[in-house]
This record gives C-alpha cells, sequence and structure tokens, in this order.
C-alpha cells in the first residue's frame, strides 16, 4: 500500500470511523475511496484534501509525522494527543467545556 492510503488508513482507524463514515464526510463517491484501496492508486490532490477535510485534519497535518508536534510543551503534545484520538462529537464536547472554563 503507498504511503498515502497507508496514513489515511491509520488516520482513519485511530479515529475509529468507518471508510463509509470518511467518504461521507470528505464529500466523496464511496467507490472512489475504495477503488483507491483496491487498486493501490495514489489520490489526486483534490481527493486528498476533501479526504483530509473529512478526517478533521489539515493537508500540513497529513503529512506531518504525528509524533512531530513542534514547539509544543509537553502538556500541549499531551493535549493534543488526546485530542486526536477523540471522535468529532466528543471533540465538540471538549471545546465547549473547555469555553466554559475560559469565560470563568
Amino acid at each position: 500500500m503507498n504511503y498515502a492510503l497507508t496514513k489515511i488508513e491509520s488516520i482513519r482507524a485511530k479515529k475509529g470511523i468507518s471508510k463509509y463514515r470518511l467518504a461521507l464526510d470528505a464529500k466523496i463517491p464511496y467507490t472512489t475511496l475504495t477503488n483507491m484501496f483496491k487498486k493501490d492508486t495514489m489520490p489526486t490532490l483534490l481527493t486528498l484534501q476533501k479526504i483530509c477535510e473529512g478526517l478533521d485534519i489539515t493537508m500540513a497535518q497529513f503529512f506531518t509525522d504525528e509524533n512531530a508536534k513542534v514547539d509544543l510543551t509537553s502538556q500541549q503534545k499531551q493535549l493534543l494527543l488526546l485530542w486526536d484520538g477523540l471522535p468529532k462529537e466528543m471533540q465538540a464536547r471538549a471545546i465547549g467545556y473547555l469555553e466554559g472554563l475560559h469565560e470563568r
């Protein structure tokens, strides 16, 4: 499997979302996604951008080593590692909680 597909699969599995859910969130046909994996083809730049949006990450995050959190304290790194493991609905709750703390 090529780098892009391996990375997509890794992030998708880490976030606990199915390929079908990813296709919906990325607004691409499910067959497009599954054919990339079946044929081991690289996604186009536009498709990769949509997949990143579906995974709720930036293209920069996609191409950056997940262990390379530059210029962050150890607490910030820990927070981001925990964040990355949360599904979208839990991330929304976390934001709400942090906003509530910030208002105090």
